[in-house]
């Protein structure tokens, strides 16, 4: 999908000003289901094809090239933040 939606969420608290861009739309069912799968390991792959930039850094303060090696309560945080910004779109 050339004109797939993004959203950029950022996030607050210890983890306050980090930022990413998420796919809004064009999202797999694949992806979904492993977001639903109550398994930790799927969701947070599944995480992972949802974003396309990020600032999210590891626990030295340098800027991680893959988003899984953020901090694990910080991607916690970013998957609901995702589901809110993603909820909140107007329909197209």
């Amino acid at each position: 999908m050339s004109n797939a939606r993004t959203v950029e969420v950022v996030l607050d608290g210890e983890w306050n000003g980090w930022k990413a861009t998420m796919k809004a739309d064009g999202i797999s069912a694949r992806v979904f289901i492993e977001l639903s799968s109550g398994n930790v390991e799927r969701q947070m792959l599944a995480l992972g094809k949802l974003v396309v930039s990020h600032d999210f850094q590891d626990g030295d303060g340098n800027t991680v090239d893959d988003i899984l090696d953020a901090p694990m309560e910080a991607l916690g945080i970013l998957i609901g933040k995702w589901g809110e910004a993603v909820a909140a779109l107007p329909p197209r």
